[in-house]
Formats: structure tokens, sequence, C-alpha cells
């Protein structure tokens, strides 16, 4: 009788175990669920409106372009029906402006897009590339889907302009493999249809890139989501005894009074409370941890912005929750600072190079870059060692950093021995001030060593400003223009600045 009550209440409260923990995990893996799902949707609608507006400011390029060259055909035209410019002249300069003009694609490349103008019968008025101007196109194909693309080009600049999909080559592509957008729009007077356009794969790298960080940040927020889950039902089934304990006691109690038994002392029927606590306590973990995972959301979308130094206030949680914001803020940091010299590393730097840029080309305000590379740093290494290296990058990663005061001022670490600095709103002079600074400062600086021997290191800075206007350059080429002036100052001697 003992061992069979003893079994039966073992199976009993194994059961409610099992049950307790699927139904309050299931409660919490649901909410849980819900809001990544939700957080999955709202970054996907957020990437797919970044491509979508990738593709339209690409096509809004090449529109623009076309009608950019239509209008000044106008103006010239109107030159010669003032009799301010005769015929011949007018229809030379109208040659000149279709052939000679070039414009920016984009995707980072500079004067790269042309025209060419084909007339109803598929001869082709003007090109820029002699072997095509003069050519008889109206039956020219594609090699990947047969179109007759010239012909697609008249259609469309007959129906008062309009985009067309073809297949085209490049510079030494003689099957025409390249899938090209492009852009028609039909010059009266001359009947000739202009026409430009942008090939796919150049708005491919801009959604490439758009698409890598897209996978990255929903595979971040599914891993927070998973090991937050993992870590509510590991706590869930630790406390679960003290919820089920006081039940167990109270069924016992009830049965024991259904045989009759009246003489016992009367449990005190507490489950009510511990019940209203299991339900309080759920409800707590799912406002926990949907606030957890809020704050999560937030932080990756102020990461993506630029802004890597965001955190969110870890004051709300409590216990175990607290450690785990603060596991996820440290997870977070590793991914965006160098681990040697503690300062932000390359991907922290882009970031901020990107917001910064639009918001300076936005303002119209300068924006500086210093390129920092210690002098002969190979044959410090080889010289004093690998260990005596590290503490060097150290010890220059503290003055550069001690060497900017803004909060928008950023220094990071570019890699191996390069450092970069990023400085909003400082215009050439200022730059170089600052960068003379941190070169003056390492160079008058002394590294401890293990034979307590000072050891010496200077750097070369490389300085560049963009000041924003039409027709200001790329963030490659803003890089490049101080990695040239890097190599110029190594190129001087070393341990100086260069400013080009």
């Amino acid at each position: 009788m003992w061992v069979r009550k003893m079994l039966k209440d073992s199976i009993f409260q194994s059961g409610l175990r099992r049950k307790t923990l699927l139904v309050t995990g299931f409660l919490m893996l649901a909410a849980i669920t819900s809001q990544f799902l939700l957080s999955y949707k709202f970054l996907s609608d957020a990437f797919d409106e970044d491509i979508y507006y990738v593709k339209l400011g690409f096509d809004t390029n090449i529109k623009t372009a076309v009608e950019t060259v239509v209008g000044v055909l106008h103006a010239n035209h109107q030159m010669y029906l003032k009799g301010l410019i005769s015929e011949e002249t007018a229809k030379a300069t109208a040659h000149r402006i279709v052939r000679d003009t070039r414009y920016s694609s984009g995707a980072g490349k500079v004067n790269d897009g042309y025209f060419w103008a084909d007339m109803a019968d598929g001869l082709c008025a003007v090109h820029y590339n002699p072997v095509n101007e003069g050519a008889m196109r109206l039956n020219w194909q594609d090699h990947q889907e047969g179109m007759y693309f010239i012909r697609e080009f008249i259609r469309q600049g007959d129906a008062g302009g309009g985009y067309s999909d073809f297949y085209f080559g490049k510079p030494g592509d003689e099957q025409g493999s390249h899938k090209k957008r492009g852009y028609t729009l039909k010059f009266e007077p001359y009947w000739w249809y202009i026409s430009t356009g942008n090939y796919y794969a150049d708005t491919n790298v801009i959604i490439d890139r758009i698409n890598e960080t897209k996978r990255t940040d929903l595979n971040i927020l599914f891993c927070v989501s998973l090991f937050t889950v993992i870590i509510g039902l590991f706590l869930m089934s630790l406390n679960l005894n003290s919820v089920i304990s006081p039940i167990i006691n109270i069924s016992h109690r009830v049965q024991r009074l259904s045989r009759g038994d009246t003489s016992s002392d009367p449990f005190p029927f507490t489950a009510k409370y511990e019940i209203g606590n299991l339900q309080k306590g759920i409800i707590d973990v799912i406002v926990i941890l949907n606030s957890l995972l809020e704050n999560i959301n937030v932080m990756i979308s102020e990461h993506k912005k630029g802004n890597i130094d965001y955190k969110f206030d870890t004051d709300e949680f409590l216990g175990n929750y607290k450690t785990l914001a603060h596991s996820v803020l440290d997870l977070a940091s590793t991914g965006m600072l160098d681990q040697l010299t503690g300062i932000p590393n390359r991907r922290s730097f882009d970031s901020r190079l990107d917001m910064e840029w639009q918001r300076a080309a936005r303002e119209k305000m300068p924006l500086s870059i210093l390129m920092l590379d210690i002098d002969k740093f190979k044959v410090y290494n080889d010289t004093f060692g690998h260990q005596q290296g590290d503490l060097t990058l150290q010890a220059i990663a503290n003055i550069i950093n001690e060497s900017i005061r803004r909060p928008t001022d950023l220094a990071a670490r570019w890699g191996g021995e390069e450092f970069a600095v990023l400085l909003p709103n400082t215009d050439a002079n200022g730059a170089f001030v600052i960068a003379e600074k941190i070169r003056t400062s390492i160079e008058k600086m002394v590294i401890p060593c293990d034979d307590e021997r000072g050891r010496k290191a200077t750097v070369s800075i490389g300085v560049n400003t963009q000041i924003f206007a039409p027709g200001s350059s790329s963030i490659e080429n803003f890089i490049s223009v101080a990695d040239n002036a890097l190599y110029k100052a190594k190129e001087a001697g070393r341990n100086r600045v260069c400013q080009l």
C-alpha cells in the first residue's frame, strides 16, 4: 500500500510538472515567437523598402538624364528657330550633345552613363561608339531573350517615354549577356529616340549589400530569441517545484477528506495565491522578455544607422534577466569593438561613416577623415616581438582616442597597424591640426617594455576633407584620397601629416 501510494504520488507530481511546464512554456514560446515574427516582418519590410528605393533611384536617374538631354536639345532647336544659329550648326550641336554628354549612373561610378539616338526606321543617328553610329539596328536582337530592343525603344518613345529591359554587351562581351534597363524619350524636331540605360549588375551591388545586412540582423534576432526561450525555460523549470508542491499538498488533503478523514489538521488552502503568483509570474516573464526583445530591436536598428554607441538601459531588468541583458550588450559590443585596442573596429567605422556622410551631404557641412599607419611596424614587431607590438597598438589607440573630444568624432582600428579617425563638421585646417596633434603626441610617448627600456614609435597620417556640393565624390573616393595622402606622407619620409 505504501509503495503503491508513493508511486501514485510520484506519477502525479511528474505529470503535473510536465503539463505545467508544457502550458507555461507554450505561452512563453507563443509570445516570443509572435514578437520574433513581428520583428522579422518589420525588419524585412524596412530592408525591402530600402531595396525598392535603390531601384527607384536608378530608374529616376536614367529618366532624369534623358529628360535633361532632351531639354537641352529643345533649347538648342529654339535657338535655330529664332535665327540665332543656322540649321547646320543646330544639327551639329545636337549630335555633340547626345554623343558627348555623360552622367554618373550610380553605384560609385562617375561619368559612365552615355546616350544614343535612333530613328523610327532603326537607323542609329548618334552614338558615342562610331561602330554603332549609322548602323541599321531595327532587326537587332539581344542574345539572351531574342528581343528586338531597338523596336522596343521606339515603342516606348512613341508612348511618351518609358523603360525597357534588354541584354547588351559590355566591352569585351560579344555575347551580350549583361541585362540592362533603359529609358527612351522622343525628340520630335529630329524624330530622334533618345535613350540611355544602367546595367542591373550596378544596381545589384548595392542591393546585395543591403541583403547581406538584412541576413545578419535577422540571424542576430533569431539567435537572441532562441537564447531567450532556452534561458526562460531553464529558469522556469528551476522554480516549478515551489509552485507544484502547494498544489500537491492541497490535492492530498482533498483526497483524505473525500475518504472521510476529518480529524487531521486542515491543510492551509494557499493554492489560490500560488496559482495567482504563477499567473503573475508568467505575465511578468512575457513582459520582461518582450521588453528585452524590443530593446534589442531598437539597438539593432540604431547600430544599422551607424549609432554604434547606443545601449539600452538595463535597470528595468532584474536577476538573471539583467545578466541576460548585459550578455546581449556585451555580445553587441564584441561585434563593434576591436578586441586588442578596445576602440571601434572597421565594421563600426563603416556604419558611422555611412551615417555621417549622409548627414554631411544633407546639411552641406564638411566631413574629414584621417588615415594613420604606424611607421615600419613590421620591423618594429620583428625587433621587439609581437607582445611589444600589441602594447604599442594599444598605446597609440589610447592617444588617438584621447586626442578627439567631441562625441561625434570617432577613432577606429582600420586593420593591422592602421587606424582611421572620422571628424564630422571639421574643415581641412581643423583636421590638419588634430592630425598633427596626434602625430606629435605619439612621437613624444614612451611605450613601457618588460626590460624597462622605453620604446618609441611614429605614425604617418593622410588627411582628406569632403566639402559637399553638386557632383560630390563617393565614400570610396573619399577614403581613397586619404589613403593617397597617407602614401605621400610615407614617401616624404614618414612621421608626418600629408593633406592633398
